[in-house]
């Protein structure tokens, strides 16, 4: 339930490293041209795959649908929290959680796997702008809905 401030705050009491957290996931390959001098998979690549979860998560929501589109959010955080070398080859999972919803921002809890061994984990705020305004707008309240109870993507 919204409190007075619009905020709906699902907590940060979570294992962050336990794949049972994320209910939303999304399937990535590692390419070779994603490896570093060293042959591990370069950090950039780390933030390209939380992105990928991030839009395929705000796609699956719904947003294709008209009422929103990907391109009315921001990042206004990002965070990564390296843990594991990971090499080439393999698959990724990249798992999102909504760890907060706020009047016009969302906070997003991510994190990526290979198999059930995490490899990093970091946060995301959202914010939805305004094409016209340039500025913050409240979330639909559709879209509210919908990410207390987010589809389960790949």
């Amino acid at each position: 339930m919204l409190d007075s401030t619009h905020q709906q705050d699902a907590g940060e009491d979570f294992d962050r490293t336990d794949p049972a957290a994320y209910p939303y996931w999304k399937r990535d390959i590692l390419r070779w041209g994603d490896c570093d001098s060293l042959g591990h998979i370069n950090n950039v690549v780390f933030a390209r795959f939380f992105e990928s979860g991030r839009i395929s998560f705000m796609n699956d929501l719904g947003m294709r649908e008209g009422e929103l589109d990907a391109d009315d959010f921001v990042i206004a955080h990002l965070s990564i929290n390296f843990l594991a070398e990971m090499h080439y080859p393999g698959e990724v999972r990249t798992g999102v959680r909504v760890l907060r919803i706020g009047r016009s921002s969302l906070r997003l809890a991510e994190a990526i796997f290979v198999d059930s061994t995490c490899y990093a984990s970091g946060d995301a705020v959202l914010v939805r702008v305004g094409h016209a305004s340039g500025r913050a707008e409240p979330l639909p309240k559709a879209l509210k809905t919908r990410l207390l109870d987010p589809p389960a993507g790949d």
